[in-house]
C-alpha cells in the first residue's frame, strides 16, 4: 500500500509540475543546471519534454521525469522587473543578485543599494551625467532611498550624519595620485594599485577644512602580469614629455624601449589617453603649488627608474654589467656615483669585525638588488607625493570627519605570494567589520528592542581570522621564522604544515612542495611560500641605503619594517 501511495504522489507531483510549467510557457523561470540557478525563458513544452532557454543562450531540453520544483520554477515579479534596493528582492539567492545587477548594468545604472549598501558594477565607460554638477546639488537635498542609488546619496547621508549623530563617519571603498597609483589590469583598465585612507575633515559650520590622506601597499613597479600595465605616471611621461626633456632624461618614445614597461606585452589600450593624462597632471601639479625645480626633480627620478630597469646583466665570476651607458644615465638622473651604483648592484658589502668584506652576486642576485632600488626610489617618490598634498590640505586639530577606505579586493592569482596573503588577511578584517555592524550588531539591537526576526544564515569569518592572527597562527610563525639566522621559506612551511594541517581553514596541497593554503570567506587560495621570510623582514641592505643616502637628489629612503597595525578598525600599512 505504501509504495502505490509513493508512486501517485511522484506523478501527481510531475503532474502539476507539468501543468505549472504549461501555464507559464514563455514566462521567466530559474532552471538549475550543473548546481547552478539560471534566468531562463519557457519556450515550449510538448511530447513530455519541457525546451527552456537560458539568459546566456543555452537550450536545454528536460524530460518530463526531470521537472521538479527543485529543478524549475517561476521567477517572481521582482526578479523579471529589476529593483534599486535588493532587501526588496522576493528571491534572496546569489542567482536572484547577479540577475539584478546585470539587468541595472544593462541600462547603464551601476549602481544598487542593498540597504544601506551601495553596490557598484564598474561600467568601463563614460556614463554622461552621472556626476555632473546638477546630480551633485540634486542628491545634496534628499535623504537616503529617494533617489535612485548613487554614490552621491552615501556622501550626502554621511555627511548628514556627523551632524545628526555628532559621530566621525566611515565609508569602506585626483589625477596625481591616479597617474602614480593606477595602473592597467587583465580585469580593469584603471585600477588603483596601492591602498589609501582618505579623511575628509569638517569644521563646526559642516564645511569641509582639510584632509589626510595615508597610502600603504604600493606594487608593480618592476613587473607586471601578461596584458597589465605599470603605472600610468610612465606612459604619460613618454606621451606628453616634449622633445627637450627627453633628451634631457634619456627618454624615448615608444614604451618597447624600456623593460619595465614591456615585459607584459601590454603597451597601450584605447580607453587610456596617455598624453592627455600627463597634461591633467601637470595642471594638478601647479594647482597643489608644485614648484618647477620639484616638477623636474620628479620625472628625472621616473625616468632613473626606467633607466635602471634596463640595466642587464652577464655572468663572469660573478654578475657583470653590460649596458655601462644605461648605468652613467640612471647615476646622472638619480644623482648617484656611476661606479659605485654598478659595485652595490654586481656585489654585497658587509662590514665585519672592523673590515669591509665584499662577495660576487650572481645575476638573479643583481636582478633583485636592481629592482629593490627601483622599488624603493619609486616608493619614496609617490610617499612624498602624499606628503605635499597632505601640507597643502592640512586642516586644524579639532573636526570631525569621513573616512574613506580604498583598498585592494580579494586577489586569486596563478601564483600568490606574500603581498596577496596581506592584501587577502585585510580583506578578511574587513569582511568581520562588515559581519559585525549587518548582522551581529542589528541582531542585538532586534533583541534589544523585543522586535521579532528570523535568523539569517551568514558566513562568520572568525576562525579564519584565528588561523591568521591569533597565539601561533600564521603571521605568527611567519614572525617567528623571520628571527632565526637559519630560517628559511621551506622551514617555515614544515612548521605551517606541522601547526595547523588539521585546521579546517588550513590546506595543505598535495603535490606543491612550495605552498600552503587558506579557506577564505571569498574562496580556497593558495600562497607561494618562496620569498615570504625576506619580505616580512623587510631588510634593505646598508651598502645600497648608503648610496642613496649620497645621492645629489633630494632623495629619502629610511630603513623600515612593514607591518600591519589594526586601530580601531581602519587599516594602515
Amino acid at each position: 500500500m505504501g509504495g502505490w501511495e509513493e508512486d501517485t504522489k511522484r506523478r501527481t507531483t510531475r503532474v502539476s509540475v507539468s501543468v505549472r510549467v504549461n501555464a507559464l510557457l514563455g514566462a521567466r523561470v530559474w532552471v538549475r543546471e550543473k548546481e547552478q540557478l539560471l534566468p531562463a525563458t519557457v519556450n515550449s513544452c510538448g511530447d513530455g519534454i519541457l525546451v527552456i532557454t537560458t539568459d546566456y543562450g543555452e537550450v536545454l531540453y528536460l524530460q518530463q521525469a526531470e521537472v521538479t520544483r527543485e529543478r524549475v520554477y517561476a521567477m517572481h515579479q521582482s526578479s523579471i522587473d529589476g529593483v534599486e534596493d535588493m532587501s526588496a528582492l522576493a528571491e534572496l539567492h546569489e542567482a536572484a543578485i547577479m540577475h539584478n545587477l546585470y539587468q541595472r548594468y544593462q541600462k547603464d545604472n551601476i549602481y544598487t543599494n542593498i540597504g544601506s549598501i551601495l553596490a557598484a558594477v564598474n561600467p568601463y565607460k563614460q556614463i554622461p551625467g552621472l556626476y555632473d554638477l546638477d546630480r551633485v546639488d540634486l542628491y545634496s537635498k534628499h535623504h537616503l532611498g529617494e533617489l535612485p542609488p548613487h554614490i552621491f546619496a552615501v556622501a550626502n547621508e554621511c555627511y548628514r550624519c556627523i551632524w545628526k549623530r555628532h559621530d566621525s563617519q566611515c565609508v569602506l571603498i585626483s589625477p596625481i595620485m591616479e597617474a602614480f597609483g593606477n595602473a592597467k589590469t587583465v580585469y580593469n583598465n584603471n585600477s588603483s594599485r596601492f591602498g589609501k585612507f582618505i579623511q575628509l575633515h569638517f569644521s563646526e559650520c559642516g564645511n569641509i577644512q582639510g584632509g589626510c590622506i595615508i597610502d600603504c601597499i604600493l606594487n608593480r613597479v618592476v613587473r607586471q602580469n601578461p596584458g597589465e600595465r605599470n603605472y600610468h605616471i610612465f606612459y604619460a611621461l613618454l606621451a606628453g614629455a616634449t622633445k627637450e626633456h627627453k633628451n634631457l632624461y634619456f627618454l624615448e618614445d615608444s614604451p618597447e624601449l624600456f623593460h619595465y614597461l614591456s615585459q607584459s606585452g601590454c603597451l597601450k589600450d584605447k580607453s587610456l589617453n596617455d598624453k592627455e593624462l600627463f597634461n591633467s597632471v601637470m595642471e594638478a601639479l601647479k594647482v597643489l603649488q608644485f614648484t618647477e625645480d620639484e616638477i623636474r626633480d620628479m620625472f628625472k627620478l621616473l625616468s632613473g627608474v626606467l633607466q635602471l630597469g634596463n640595466i642587464e646583466f652577464m655572468t663572469a665570476g660573478g654578475a657583470q654589467i653590460t649596458t655601462k651607458q644605461v648605468v652613467s644615465n640612471a647615476s646622472e638622473l638619480l644623482g648617484l656615483d656611476a661606479f659605485q651604483l654598478s659595485e652595490v648592484l654586481t656585489q654585497r658589502s658587509i662590514i665585519l669585525r672592523g673590515e669591509e668584506i665584499c662577495s660576487p652576486l650572481t645575476i638573479e642576485q643583481a636582478i633583485d638588488s636592481r629592482d629593490s632600488v627601483a622599488m624603493a626610489l619609486y616608493s619614496q617618490c609617490f610617499s612624498w607625493i602624499i606628503l605635499k598634498i597632505n601640507q597643502k590640505i592640512k586642516g586644524k586639530e579639532n573636526f570631525k570627519s569621513i573616512g574613506i577606505l580604498d583598498i585592494f579586493g580579494f586577489e586569486n592569482f596563478e601564483v600568490n605570494r606574500f603581498e596577496q596573503f596581506n592584501i587577502n588577511y585585510a580583506n578578511e578584517k574587513l569582511q568581520e567589520y562588515f559581519n559585525k555592524h549587518i548582522f551581529s550588531l542589528e541582531q542585538l539591537e532586534y533583541n534589544r528592542e523585543g522586535v521579532q526576526w528570523d535568523a539569517i544564515d551568514w558566513m562568520d569569518n572568525a576562525e579564519c581570522l584565528d588561523l591568521i592572527e591569533k597565539k601561533l597562527g600564521l603571521l605568527a610563525l611567519v614572525n617567528e621564522e623571520s628571527r632565526f639566522p637559519k630560517g628559511t621559506d621551506f622551514t617555515l612551511l614544515e612548521k605551517l604544515h606541522s601547526r595547523h594541517s588539521t585546521n579546517p581553514y588550513y590546506v595543505k596541497p598535495r603535490l606543491a612542495d612550495h605552498q600552503f593554503g587558506i579557506k577564505h570567506y571569498a574562496g580556497e587560495v593558495l600562497y607561494d611560500v618562496k620569498g615570504i621570510l625576506e619580505k616580512n623582514r623587510d631588510t634593505f641592505r646598508d651598502d645600497i641605503l648608503n648610496l642613496l643616502k649620497d645621492s645629489r637628489q633630494d632623495i629619502q629612503i629610511k630603513k623600515k619594517k612593514a607591518c600591519w597595525v589594526i586601530l580601531k578598525n581602519q587599516f594602515y600599512y
